[in-house]
């Protein structure tokens, strides 16, 4: 797995996007939580490349949920996306980072901040690479040897 974060409009779709070559390979799937509901991988995810962009949105739109139920759920959702990587598959997770700046006054905001920073260091803990993107320029923060 390689999830990528940094601030708004910092150029993360676009590195993605030179990064993995996507627009010279043909295998491959994009997802946008602000477009649609994040889907689970099943028996027709055939792709070798698959880019889950916004998770942010979606981790607010779980907020239906008590918090602890809502990291739960997260939990599941990227397990059973770890299980579709072993498969020769490569998972990629683009986040922005909501983090920085000024707290938020509404409760609700505060705690949709908190729940992505939990699920952001689950992402970091499982994933095989870490990029942040500032600017359109990464800074690799974690990599494990036998990333491809």
């Amino acid at each position: 797995m390689h999830f990528i974060t940094g601030g708004v409009c910092q150029g993360k779709r676009r590195w993605v996007y030179e990064h993995y070559d996507l627009d010279s390979y043909s295998n491959w799937k994009w997802q946008s939580a602000f477009e649609t509901d994040l889907k689970l991988p099943n028996e027709s995810s055939v792709e070798r490349i698959h880019v889950i962009e916004g998770i942010e949105v979606a981790f607010k739109q779980s907020l239906t949920l008590q918090v602890e139920e809502c990291r739960d759920r997260w939990y599941h959702f990227f397990n059973a996306w770890c299980e579709w990587e072993r498969e020769d598959h490569q998972l990629v997770i683009i986040g922005a980072d909501i983090s920085k700046g000024i707290v938020p006054i509404q409760k609700s905001e505060r705690i949709w901040r908190d729940l992505t920073g939990w699920c952001y260091q689950d992402l970091v803990k499982r994933s095989d690479r870490f990029d942040v993107i500032w600017c359109g320029l990464n800074q690799t923060l974690k990599l494990k040897e036998e990333v491809r």
